[in-house]
């Protein structure tokens, strides 16, 4: 997108800010979001026989838990953080296949960045990246939010995915997003096509990653079992309706029927297959869900309890894509 549109769409942002001209008031709030914000902000440093990887992570609270691109520290014998001028070992809590998203702790107390609402993310919302660009030093790139995507090179995500028209540079895997008002809404997951933009996973799609380390001590991706299509005709809102399911499944076991139509788990609401994509990422193993269904022309909840996700231990689909070898 040109940057021209760029900054039109920052005009009515910064209107507010000051009586001051229009370059100056954009150049101060840039200016007050990175310096207050970079210093949470970490390079991180993986190596294994093959060499060593780099990428961007962030601190997601006071007590070094740090967000990461599962690409830079898969498979790695060794994890550092770069942090105020030390280089420290980092423990690896998690890896998550589906998200493509890794979870670190270092043994700190650390600044973080307060997470914003990610769901409240629209179309042509500026966005703020603060990232490493290989060896050099933490880097900002401002964009605007283009799209929700499903799938990237034909391959599909477990969850929907902002398309950022903002160029990132390898290094660049891990690194936190931020709204206008300096809160995280989402992780950068890979670069598209030649860089000119990039996918950027919402950041209440990590916390899922996040919840379960804390509550589990593991990762537990729900999986249900049912497969749907969209029918010609919206039945509720909702043209998302089930054509099938193997009698092993959950949906099967807990008393989902070929041809309910679905209208939500949990709070989650469904209208459409992508729909579900969404809800069903927040699926918990062993934990009961409640599926929103109509049948035979009435409302109902079915409980059903999840089995974990036959995809949870998959390599993860975004691996090495921004956290190239250091030359």
């Amino acid at each position: 997108m040109p940057a021209a549109f760029v900054a039109l769409t920052l005009f009515a942002w910064v209107q507010s800010l000051s009586a001051a001209p229009l370059g100056e008031q954009i150049n101060a709030e840039l200016q007050r979001l990175f310096n207050q914000h970079h210093p949470a902000v970490v390079r991180v440093y993986a190596s294994d026989s093959m060499g060593v990887r780099l990428g961007s992570g962030f601190f997601v609270d006071a007590a070094g838990t740090i967000y990461t691109h599962a690409g830079v520290v898969l498979k790695a014998e060794d994890v550092r953080v770069n942090f105020g001028g030390r280089s420290l070992p980092a423990k690896v809590l998690a890896i998550d296949a589906r998200s493509g998203i890794a979870l670190l702790k270092i043994d700190c107390l650390s600044p973080f960045i307060p997470l914003g609402n990610s769901d409240a993310v629209a179309i042509s919302h500026p966005v703020l990246a603060l990232g490493f660009p290989g060896e050099r030093e933490v880097s900002p790139i401002i964009g605007l939010v283009a799209g929700r995507d499903f799938h990237q090179n034909g391959k599909q995500f477990s969850t929907s995915h902002f398309r950022m028209n903002m160029a990132v540079q390898p290094g660049f895997g891990g690194a936190p997003v931020l709204n206008m008002d300096g809160e995280v809404i989402g992780i950068v997951a890979a670069r598209i096509g030649d860089g000119a933009s990039c996918h950027i996973l919402p950041i209440r799609a990590a916390e899922k990653i996040r919840s379960d380390m804390d509550r589990f001590a593991e990762l537990r991706p729900g999986w249900v079992g049912v497969e749907v299509e969209d029918a010609p005709d919206a039945v509720e809102g909702s043209v998302a309706r089930v054509v099938d399911m193997k009698p092993e499944t959950p949906a099967a076991k807990f008393g989902l029927l070929k041809g309910d139509v679905l209208l939500g788990i949990d709070n989650n609401k469904v209208a459409s297959i992508q729909d579900l994509v969404d809800a069903a990422y927040y699926l918990t193993a062993g934990e009961d869900a409640q599926i929103h269904i109509v049948r035979n022309g009435q409302k109902m909840d079915v409980t059903v309890n999840p089995a974990l996700h036959p995809n949870a231990s998959s390599a993860p689909l975004h691996a090495e894509a921004l956290a190239p070898a250091a030359e």
